[in-house]
């Protein structure tokens, strides 16, 4: 049966994962034609729910902000950004430079008031469609909230260069059965970008960022997400294509850990569609000595890629 993606108002119906992906051939991101290409550095950052381990207190809502502000980022894919307790306070301290997403917080016609996914940009350098904007439900079979992604067409102002933008969520948890709902999740979330594309008769570049708790660890059975992008659409992970890496080896989720965890395998991820560069990938970390620094702004360390954006 045929699912949904919002596009401003519009409803998209979409027919199969399989039938876009047959529809909307890889080459089609390419942009062989591009006229050029500019720089985008592309962000994402699961700044840790309000909880007890880590409450959102203005402190931390301090150390947060002053990540997000201090590090270069031109886009930023935020998880767990809460409406309620967290991404409102959050958003006062850095708006004066980034733009936030129109259509990411309550779903309407459901029970659910905030996808807990967000986008920040760089207003000075881009414009946000407000029409061409709007939430991807990852898992078909129920509605939680963390089960969506959010989407936002990118419009760079000197350039006129246009790209698709996503913030992800994903399943979290070990085994073959999670590993396979990551990889459902991450078709829907394919298919749903490459439809709100199609519908606009577009051939934007795509940037599929966010927690996607998965990775090549032997604590997955398979890593879901990056198979799915490549047999999906030929995506690829700007981790592994990147030409120059910063502190590659320490692994994306710190786990609240004073000594670091450094296998190389990232469970948030900035997946490419063909036709874009990356010239460097960055784990951004806070460090004193050979240790975290304390306290810990979040259980993740934000990534940022270097993206070369055709047009």
């Amino acid at each position: 049966m045929a699912s949904l993606a919002r596009t401003g108002p519009a409803l998209v119906a979409l027919t199969t994962v399989a039938a876009v992906f047959t529809a909307v051939p890889p080459s089609s991101g390419t942009a062989a034609a591009a006229a050029g290409r500019t720089t985008v550095r592309m962000g994402s950052f699961n700044i840790h729910k309000d909880d007890k381990v880590l409450p959102w207190t203005a402190k931390r809502r301090a150390r947060v902000a002053s990540q997000i502000l201090s590090n270069g980022f031109d886009v930023l894919a935020l998880q767990e950004a809460n409406g309620n307790t967290i991404f409102p306070s959050l958003y006062r301290r850095v708006k004066h430079r980034y733009a936030a997403n129109a259509r990411c917080a309550k779903v309407k016609g459901t029970r659910v008031r905030d996808a807990r996914t967000r986008i920040l940009y760089d207003r000075t350098r881009f414009t946000g469609s407000r029409t061409i904007s709007g939430r991807i439900l990852l898992d078909r079979s129920y509605a939680k909230s963390a089960d969506f992604a959010c989407y936002q067409l990118l419009t760079e102002k000197a350039t006129g260069a246009k790209f698709l933008v996503t913030s992800a969520h994903l399943v979290n948890g070990p085994g073959a059965a999670k590993d396979r709902k990551r990889y459902r999740q991450t078709q829907n979330l394919i298919a749903d970008t490459l439809a709100v594309r199609r519908a606009h008769g577009a051939s934007w570049p795509i940037i599929w960022a966010g927690d996607f708790n998965s990775s090549a660890s032997r604590k997955y059975t398979f890593d879901g997400p990056r198979r799915a992008m490549r047999q999906g659409i030929g995506a690829r992970d700007a981790f592994a294509v990147a030409r120059t890496r910063k502190h590659g080896s320490y692994n994306s989720a710190n786990q609240l850990r004073r000594r670091p965890w450094r296998t190389s395998h990232h469970v948030d991820h900035v997946y490419v569609s063909p036709g874009i560069g990356v010239s460097r990938f960055t784990v951004v970390v806070r460090l004193k000595g050979k240790l975290y620094r304390t306290p810990f702004t979040s259980d993740h360390n934000p990534i940022r890629a270097t993206l070369q954006i055709p047009f």
